[in-house]
């Protein structure tokens, strides 16, 4: 018959077993994750980049043409 320092003893081993085998299955999950943020990152920057400087320019046609701006 199993004594609780036996059970307590093959918990502990389940534990530390089913812990490395769900870190290896999150590792490629955490990567792929990883580089979504990387690639949404690139994307967002761009096209903050494109706005402001349409923004620029609308103004400045704004401004040369005396025109107000409409927001």
């Amino acid at each position: 018959m199993l004594t609780k320092s036996d059970l307590s003893q093959i918990q502990k081993i389940v534990n530390v077993e089913s812990k490395k085998v769900f870190t290896q299955e999150l590792k490629p999950v955490k990567e792929d994750v990883t580089h979504i943020r990387k690639d949404i990152k690139t994307i967002v920057n761009y096209f903050d980049r494109e706005y402001l400087g349409l923004r620029k320019r609308v103004e400045r046609l704004e401004n040369h043409l005396h025109l107000s701006p409409l927001s």
